[in-house]
């Protein structure tokens, strides 16, 4: 029960907001939910998910690949290779968020 509660809490407790001008006349940031934490929290409950690190990347300022990196993403699949979910991080330290958590993960054909 405690750990249902612990992970309601994070599911409902945190959204995170994103403020920004647009980038042009097409193309727009948005304010989408996230579930934050602490590091600590999040790496608990992607292991309680059984997800592994699949890769990391990083995002840098203005978008540029010369710019100095400001978060860094790491994608995660489950052992099964059927979910997978996305979290980001700050150079700070202070919170992880997961942006998605999606099912039914499958890998296109190659050509």
């Amino acid at each position: 029960m405690k750990k249902i509660l612990i992970v309601l809490s994070l599911l409902f407790a945190s959204v995170a907001y994103a403020d920004h001008e647009n980038v042009d006349a097409d193309a727009y940031f948005q304010q989408i939910p996230a579930l934050c934490s602490t590091p600590e929290k999040m790496q608990a409950y992607i292991k309680h998910l059984k997800m592994k690190p699949y890769h990391l990347s990083l995002g840098r300022e203005g978008m540029d690949p010369s710019g100095q990196p400001v978060y860094m993403v790491t994608y995660y699949v489950n052992e099964e290779g059927t979910s997978s979910a996305a979290l980001i991080d700050v150079p700070s330290g202070l919170e992880t968020c997961m942006l998605f958590q999606t099912f039914d993960l499958t890998k296109p054909k190659q050509n």
